[in-house]
């Protein structure tokens, strides 16, 4: 029988040098409609030779999807879900991240005089009140549940009549509320990147209860042992690092002459 070479070419390669998968994001709309995603990813990319593999819902749709092993990290703005996420063994690692706030817009004449109301629970009273037209998203995003909260505290349970679920994330909701001359609760930056080509503005803002923080949370390898648990922390070190925390803080400055989102280091850590 004859000898058998091994050249260069049979060498097994070396397993550092191999792609890895694509990191699972499970991320709220929230993250990508304003455009920050687009801007943090391709650093993301730069500085760790990792590629994210994003999928963009509600923050409950997000944390569901982890929940199913669909994930490596979820990005979310919805504090009690999260908090239950990790307290059932689903998430490991949470890190708040930024924050930003809600604001309630709707037509600018107003019919509801909601832009006098002294607090978002009074605003929603006083749209009940009259009936004025009210489009929610209704998919287990952290902005329909901040809304379900507010209309609790208001006393309300909305009606049919003048209220509409749409299961849909912020642009698609903030378009129907334009084209209907309705109400909605929003987030502010989507809001702002769309102002233009909506027939709304800003009524109610700067309610302590509009405050809107955001986290990063690794799925728990022990719960999922085939999760990438290491490029989930790799990701959640990214935007809490300096530079991470920067390009959140910069975003959206030039255009808007504010940021669009606040890092958690302007409030020392969010609620």
């Amino acid at each position: 029988m004859g000898a058998v070479l091994l050249g260069q070419s049979c060498r097994p390669p070396d397993p550092a040098s191999l792609p890895r998968p694509a990191l699972r994001l499970a991320g709220t709309y929230s993250v990508e409609e304003p455009g920050l995603f687009s801007v943090l990813s391709p650093e993301f990319s730069a500085q760790t030779q990792r590629k994210l593999a994003a999928t963009f819902v509600g923050s409950g749709e997000a944390l569901e999807l982890a929940k199913q092993g669909q994930a490596d990290v979820v990005w979310s703005h919805a504090r009690p879900e999260e908090d239950a996420f990790v307290s059932d063994g689903y998430g490991i690692n949470r890190r708040d991240v930024m924050y930003s706030e809600f604001v309630i817009v709707g037509p600018s004449a107003d019919p509801a005089k909601i832009a006098g109301a002294s607090s978002a629970v009074d605003a929603l009273a006083r749209l009940s009140r009259v009936g004025a037209a009210f489009v929610s998203r209704g998919d287990q995003s952290g902005t329909q549940a901040r809304e379900l909260a507010l209309w609790k505290l208001a006393g309300v349970k909305p009606d049919p009549s003048w209220y509409s679920s749409l299961h849909a994330g912020t642009l698609v909701t903030l378009r129907e509320a334009s084209e209907r001359g309705a109400y909605a609760l929003s987030d502010l930056p989507t809001f702002l990147t769309q102002e233009q080509q909506l027939a709304l503005k800003v009524l109610v803002r700067g309610d302590s209860r509009l405050h809107s923080p955001y986290a990063v949370i690794a799925v728990n390898p022990d719960r999922f042992p085939d999760s990438d648990y290491e490029g989930a922390m790799t990701f959640i070190d990214f935007l809490t690092s300096e530079a991470g925390q920067e390009l959140i803080a910069n975003y959206g400055r030039a255009r808007f002459g504010t940021p669009l989102f606040h890092p958690l280091a302007e409030r020392g850590g969010v609620d």
